[in-house]
């Protein structure tokens, strides 16, 4: 059997949005997962009332495999093809996580597949550093403030209890906030870090004493799962990066497993998300490639840099 969970974008009258499917395939295809898939979001719409945008949604596999795009939802595609080009994108994702970049060579380097779209997950080769300085030869950072310092990540690290990874340090030391690194998300200074990390741990608190007996989330099982596995509530191993300013944070999920370092998003209704990046890495060499190469990212924004980033949707 395979787990699929899939994220489809819809209009609804006026309004419009993300909607969240989850389901089991009694086949160990990854074709017939997608078909399934496909099938229970074109049956959702149908009973909703609801009309699946022309962007292609987005499907995990098995909790670790993905997310992939998935065009085609709409219609314009049938359910066979539909599933076909899920299979074609898995494969083309399980490539782009080999270690084929060296260490210290630029991930966007890497040749994006010509397909219209940003690619979600980028291979974890490639210095960081590196790839700010990609980011910032498009001329989308000069907006961005200075960093932090050595001796302020020692602390910071102090503060949360952990250590944590190189390339958080190193986000931190290349930009103090301010700028909205992926569409609706505004990078943090390590100081909002900070704040945002012990509002979401103090909320988890207050929360924690109105379950009622019993019924608390088990906070210990859901930190010593690996990395990747979503988070019922707030847990201290993760480190907010971005904000929305709406309740909802990027976080990167410092707990061990292979997917140590992925980037989600946090928010007290939905909990944790399922990767979406396996890495900051990945993260900003999928800007920089949606800037040189004018790709609109997974759910259709696409942006111009004019001395920051500035992103819009053409819905």
């Amino acid at each position: 059997m395979i787990a699929w969970d899939l994220t489809v974008f819809y209009r609804r009258g006026d309004t419009g949005g993300g909607q969240g499917l989850h389901g089991l395939s009694n086949s160990d295809s990854v074709v017939q997962a997608a078909r399934d898939a496909a099938r229970a979001a074109r049956e959702w719409a149908d009973r909703t009332g609801s009309t699946i945008k022309a962007v292609p949604g987005r499907l995990l596999i098995n909790g670790v495999q993905g997310p992939i795009d998935l065009p085609g939802l709409d219609g314009s595609s049938s359910l066979d093809e539909v599933a076909a080009g899920a299979e074609d994108a898995l494969h083309q994702w399980q490539v782009q996580q080999r270690p084929a970049v060296p260490e210290y060579e630029s991930a966007s380097a890497i040749e994006p597949e010509d397909d219209g779209t940003a690619p979600r997950s980028v291979s974890r080769g490639g210095e960081l550093t590196v790839l700010w300085q990609d980011l910032a030869a498009t001329a989308a950072l000069e907006d961005v403030a200075a960093g932090a310092t050595d001796d302020d990540l020692d602390a910071a690290e102090n503060h949360t209890g952990y250590q944590w990874p190189d390339e958080v340090r190193e986000l931190f030391q290349l930009q103090g906030g301010g700028i909205e690194i992926v569409p609706m998300f505004r990078l943090l200074s390590l100081d909002e870090a900070l704040t945002t990390w012990d509002m979401w741990t103090q909320i988890n608190d207050d929360l924690r004493e109105r379950w009622p007996e019993g019924s608390a989330p088990d906070e210990a099982a859901i930190r010593s799962a690996p990395a990747g596995s979503p988070a019922e509530v707030f847990i201290p191993d993760l480190i907010p990066i971005a904000d929305d300013a709406a309740g909802t944070s990027l976080c990167v999920d410092t707990r061990p497993g292979d997917l140590h370092s992925c980037v989600v998003e946090y928010s007290a209704s939905a909990g944790g998300s399922r990767p979406l990046w396996v890495s900051v890495n990945a993260m900003i060499a999928t800007v920089v490639d949606s800037i040189r190469n004018r790709r609109p990212l997974h759910d259709g924004w696409t942006t111009t840099t004019t001395g920051t980033l500035i992103w819009y949707s053409d819905d």
